[in-house]
Protein backbone atom coordinates (compact mmCIF):
# COMPACT_ATOMS: atom_id res chain seq x y z
CA UNK A 1 0.00 0.00 0.00
CA UNK A 2 2.89 2.36 0.83
CA UNK A 3 4.44 1.74 -2.60
CA UNK A 4 1.15 2.59 -4.31
CA UNK A 5 0.84 5.81 -2.26
CA UNK A 6 4.42 6.82 -3.18
CA UNK A 7 3.78 6.01 -6.84
CA UNK A 8 0.61 8.13 -6.91
CA UNK A 9 2.36 10.99 -5.07
CA UNK A 10 5.29 10.84 -7.49
CA UNK A 11 2.97 10.84 -10.49
CA UNK A 12 1.05 13.85 -9.18
CA UNK A 13 4.33 15.69 -8.52
CA UNK A 14 5.47 14.91 -12.09
CA UNK A 15 2.16 16.20 -13.51
CA UNK A 16 2.46 19.40 -11.46
CA UNK A 17 6.02 19.98 -12.67
CA UNK A 18 5.09 19.22 -16.27
CA UNK A 19 2.47 21.97 -16.11
CA UNK A 20 4.66 24.49 -14.37
CA UNK A 21 4.53 28.18 -15.18
CA UNK A 22 7.89 27.95 -16.95
CA UNK A 23 6.24 25.90 -19.69
CA UNK A 24 3.17 28.08 -19.93
CA UNK A 25 4.98 31.43 -19.90
CA UNK A 26 3.61 34.89 -20.59
CA UNK A 27 4.93 36.94 -23.49
CA UNK A 28 3.60 40.46 -24.06
CA UNK A 29 1.73 40.97 -27.32
CA UNK A 30 3.82 42.58 -30.07
CA UNK A 31 4.03 46.36 -30.24
CA UNK A 32 1.94 48.35 -32.67
CA UNK A 33 2.17 52.05 -33.47
CA UNK A 34 -0.82 54.23 -32.64
CA UNK A 35 -3.28 53.84 -35.50
CA UNK A 36 -2.18 50.28 -36.38
CA UNK A 37 -4.44 47.32 -35.64
CA UNK A 38 -3.66 44.57 -33.16
CA UNK A 39 -4.92 41.74 -35.35
CA UNK A 40 -4.10 38.54 -33.48
CA UNK A 41 -2.71 37.16 -30.23
CA UNK A 42 -1.69 33.72 -28.99
CA UNK A 43 -2.25 31.97 -25.67
CA UNK A 44 1.26 33.11 -24.65
CA UNK A 45 -0.06 36.71 -24.76
CA UNK A 46 -2.88 36.00 -22.31
CA UNK A 47 -2.49 36.98 -18.65
CA UNK A 48 -4.81 36.01 -15.82
CA UNK A 49 -6.42 38.61 -13.55
CA UNK A 50 -8.48 36.88 -10.91
CA UNK A 51 -10.76 34.73 -13.09
CA UNK A 52 -10.53 36.90 -16.22
CA UNK A 53 -8.13 36.32 -19.10
CA UNK A 54 -6.74 39.55 -20.56
CA UNK A 55 -4.34 40.74 -23.24
CA UNK A 56 -2.43 43.90 -22.30
CA UNK A 57 -1.67 46.15 -25.27
CA UNK A 58 1.99 46.97 -25.89
CA UNK A 59 3.01 50.48 -26.99
CA UNK A 60 5.96 52.48 -28.21
CA UNK A 61 6.29 54.64 -25.07
CA UNK A 62 7.47 57.77 -26.90
CA UNK A 63 4.14 57.85 -28.78
CA UNK A 64 2.16 57.89 -25.52
CA UNK A 65 4.07 60.33 -23.33
CA UNK A 66 7.15 62.52 -23.25
CA UNK A 67 7.12 62.93 -19.47
CA UNK A 68 10.56 61.91 -18.15
CA UNK A 69 9.22 60.59 -14.83
CA UNK A 70 6.67 58.25 -16.45
CA UNK A 71 8.37 54.91 -17.09
CA UNK A 72 7.22 52.12 -19.36
CA UNK A 73 7.55 48.47 -18.35
CA UNK A 74 8.21 46.33 -21.42
CA UNK A 75 7.09 43.16 -19.62
CA UNK A 76 3.94 44.51 -17.92
CA UNK A 77 3.07 46.91 -20.81
CA UNK A 78 2.15 49.58 -18.25
CA UNK A 79 3.20 53.18 -17.66
CA UNK A 80 4.16 54.02 -14.06
CA UNK A 81 4.52 57.41 -12.39
CA UNK A 82 7.76 58.30 -10.54
CA UNK A 83 7.58 62.04 -9.97
CA UNK A 84 8.22 62.04 -6.23
CA UNK A 85 4.90 63.68 -5.41
CA UNK A 86 1.20 63.33 -6.07
CA UNK A 87 0.14 65.11 -9.25
CA UNK A 88 -2.75 65.33 -11.73
CA UNK A 89 -2.49 63.74 -15.16
CA UNK A 90 -4.79 63.74 -18.16
CA UNK A 91 -5.22 60.29 -19.67
CA UNK A 92 -6.81 60.37 -23.14
CA UNK A 93 -7.70 57.54 -25.50
CA UNK A 94 -9.52 56.68 -28.69
CA UNK A 95 -9.87 53.18 -30.07
CA UNK A 96 -11.90 51.18 -32.57
CA UNK A 97 -12.98 47.62 -32.01
CA UNK A 98 -15.49 45.28 -33.54
CA UNK A 99 -16.33 42.76 -30.87
CA UNK A 100 -13.61 43.02 -28.23
CA UNK A 101 -14.16 44.35 -24.72
CA UNK A 102 -11.47 47.00 -24.13
CA UNK A 103 -10.63 48.77 -20.86
CA UNK A 104 -8.42 51.74 -20.07
CA UNK A 105 -7.19 51.14 -16.51
CA UNK A 106 -5.13 52.64 -13.73
CA UNK A 107 -3.52 50.51 -11.07
CA UNK A 108 -2.72 51.09 -7.44
CA UNK A 109 -1.77 48.67 -4.64
CA UNK A 110 -2.06 45.61 -6.93
CA UNK A 111 -5.63 46.51 -7.93
CA UNK A 112 -6.75 47.68 -11.39
CA UNK A 113 -9.63 50.11 -11.93
CA UNK A 114 -11.44 50.75 -15.22
CA UNK A 115 -11.70 54.41 -16.22
CA UNK A 116 -13.33 54.36 -19.65
CA UNK A 117 -16.70 52.73 -18.94
CA UNK A 118 -16.59 51.23 -22.47
CA UNK A 119 -16.41 54.67 -24.06
CA UNK A 120 -14.26 54.30 -27.17
CA UNK A 121 -12.86 57.80 -26.74
CA UNK A 122 -12.50 60.22 -23.90
CA UNK A 123 -10.23 61.54 -21.22
CA UNK A 124 -9.83 61.05 -17.51
CA UNK A 125 -8.19 63.23 -14.86
CA UNK A 126 -6.05 60.94 -12.69
CA UNK A 127 -4.55 62.06 -9.39
CA UNK A 128 -1.54 59.76 -9.28
CA UNK A 129 0.95 58.85 -6.57
CA UNK A 130 4.37 57.39 -7.23
CA UNK A 131 4.09 53.81 -8.42
CA UNK A 132 0.59 54.09 -9.86
CA UNK A 133 0.24 52.69 -13.38
CA UNK A 134 -1.88 53.09 -16.53
CA UNK A 135 -2.53 50.52 -19.27
CA UNK A 136 -5.05 49.40 -21.90
CA UNK A 137 -6.29 45.81 -21.98
CA UNK A 138 -8.83 43.68 -23.78
CA UNK A 139 -10.54 40.56 -22.56
CA UNK A 140 -9.30 37.45 -24.30
CA UNK A 141 -12.23 36.01 -26.23
CA UNK A 142 -11.41 36.20 -29.92
CA UNK A 143 -12.29 33.61 -32.54
CA UNK A 144 -9.46 31.14 -33.11
CA UNK A 145 -7.74 30.74 -36.47
CA UNK A 146 -4.97 28.46 -37.69
CA UNK A 147 -2.21 30.63 -39.11
CA UNK A 148 0.90 28.83 -40.44
CA UNK A 149 0.26 25.85 -38.14
CA UNK A 150 -0.14 28.04 -35.04
CA UNK A 151 -3.43 28.68 -33.26
CA UNK A 152 -4.05 32.42 -32.99
CA UNK A 153 -7.03 34.45 -31.84
CA UNK A 154 -8.52 37.48 -33.55
CA UNK A 155 -8.04 40.80 -31.77
CA UNK A 156 -9.25 43.49 -34.16
CA UNK A 157 -8.47 46.52 -31.96
CA UNK A 158 -6.95 49.77 -33.25
CA UNK A 159 -5.68 52.23 -30.64
CA UNK A 160 -5.82 55.53 -32.53
CA UNK A 161 -4.85 57.72 -29.58
CA UNK A 162 -3.43 57.09 -26.12
CA UNK A 163 -1.71 59.91 -24.23
CA UNK A 164 -0.52 60.66 -20.73
CA UNK A 165 0.23 64.30 -19.97
CA UNK A 166 0.31 66.70 -17.06
CA UNK A 167 -3.05 68.26 -16.31
CA UNK A 168 -2.91 72.03 -16.52
CA UNK A 169 -5.14 73.77 -14.03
Amino acid sequence: MKKLLWAVTGFLFWITCACSESEIGYTPIGKEHLGETYETYTLDNVAWMDSVQIVVFNFYPEEVTGLPYVRYSESACAFTFHRGETADYRISWEYDTGQNYVEVQYGQNAMWYTINGQRHSGEYLLRANDGMAVRIIMRANGRSINEDGEIKYEAGVTINDFHIEEAND
